[in-house]
């Protein structure tokens, strides 16, 4: 996989290319094969690209997938070119045309399409009046809608296997062979796939043999078999165009168990009983967050089961994660289910368990409030 570049290339023109369609009003065109697997929302497309006068690409035949001031237009000329970038093989479709079948020879929308052979994409525009449609089919998203300008080229990248998910923006993309290692210490190592663990495959110095032999293609989060407290990730590429990578941590909280210091009393002669809760929780994403509560000062824990009160223990998580209460149970405990809990000695303390799945994921508890009759 190659990486994203803010960098904007230029239109290669039609210089040795080959023509596929000239005077195309309506008429959809087949390209040959591209020479390459490229894979369209889990589907080869080598063999069933197409395109047409009216300014569209169809990766699995002839939907209209990817629509370029889409509109009843003409192309002057379509052409093809097998080509080879970073020593990687690419396919090069030229468009030249204009917004109306009725203006012959007035290029006034022209753009390049380059698929590379990881199922990414780089759109270049070069002549554009923006009279038509600018959309993408994104598989797995749905359909993006394109803000397209001349002279900007747009990278498309996918975020799942087999050309699902694209990100689309302003840029390039280039495709090099990009190897990973890690500096730990004076020891240079990489991952080991069969005992999941990074090894000592050599020592500094690094050398870009040492990355060609030795180099992992993915980056593996993992610190295990790492010693230093602060190893160093090396990263190589044989290209110049190569942008500073940028590597993003993301970081996602354990699960934890909160526990109320002191206990809640209801020690005030004029209090009856308990009536009923009420919690406040901003919940976004999928976050997990269940309740227990003690009547001994936190010396043993319940939870209600639907039935009847089941005892906790607030030392194994698990226990707490299966078998607290969610909101909805907790605040749809009765005043009767209350009164079994005995609470007959008017002190109460919550604990509850809180997990998110993603880092992305907002989980807070802002407030459990308990209602009390009176006599």
């Amino acid at each position: 996989m190659g990486v994203y570049s803010t960098n904007i290339i230029s239109p290669k023109g039609n210089s040795g290319m080959t023509s596929i369609s000239t005077h195309n009003d309506d008429t959809t065109v087949e390209f040959p094969d591209i020479g390459f697997d490229f894979f369209y929302n889990g589907i080869n497309c080598r063999t069933t690209i197409n395109s047409s006068g009216n300014s569209w690409i169809g990766f699995t035949g002839s939907s209209e997938q990817l629509k370029i001031n889409r509109r009843d237009a003409g192309a002057d000329n379509i052409y093809y070119a097998k080509e080879t970038v970073n020593d990687k093989p690419t396919f090069r479709i030229r468009w030249e045309g204009h917004q109306s079948y009725s203006t012959w020879g007035t290029l006034n929308l022209v753009w390049e399409l380059i698929l590379f052979n990881d199922n990414a994409m780089v759109l270049v525009i070069e002549k554009i009046p923006n009279t038509g449609t600018n959309s993408f089919e994104n598989p797995a998203l749905g359909t993006t809608a394109l803000t397209l300008e001349g002279n900007k080229s747009y990278a498309f990248i996918p975020q799942q296997d087999q050309g699902k998910s694209y990100t689309v923006q302003e840029g390039s993309y280039i495709q090099t062979d990009i190897k990973y290692l890690i500096v730990d210490g004076t020891d240079i190592k990489h991952w080991d796939t069969t005992s999941s663990n990074y090894v000592k495959v050599s020592e500094l110095p690094l050398t870009s043999d040492k990355f060609k032999i030795y180099g992992d293609d993915i980056y593996h989060k993992e610190r295990t078999g790492i010693i230093a407290a602060s190893p160093i990730l090396k990263i190589w590429s044989p290209s110049a165009e190569l942008p500073t990578p940028r590597i993003t941590q993301v970081i996602k909280p354990k699960p934890v168990i909160v526990n109320m210091k002191d206990d809640i009393l209801f020690s005030e002669a004029y209090i009856k009983d308990i009536m009923n809760s009420v919690v406040t929780v901003d919940n976004t994403g999928s976050g997990i967050i269940v309740f227990i509560v003690s009547i001994d000062s936190g010396i043993s824990w319940k939870a209600w089961n639907g039935s009847s009160w089941t005892l906790v223990d607030i030392t194994n998580m698990q226990d707490v994660k299966s078998k607290g209460m969610s909101a909805s149970v907790f605040q749809g405990i009765t005043e009767a289910q209350w009164a079994t809990l005995g609470v007959s000695n008017k002190k109460m303390k919550f604990a509850w368990y809180m997990e998110v799945a993603a880092s992305t994921d907002v989980l807070k508890l802002k407030q459990i409030r308990v209602n009390y009759n009176t006599n």
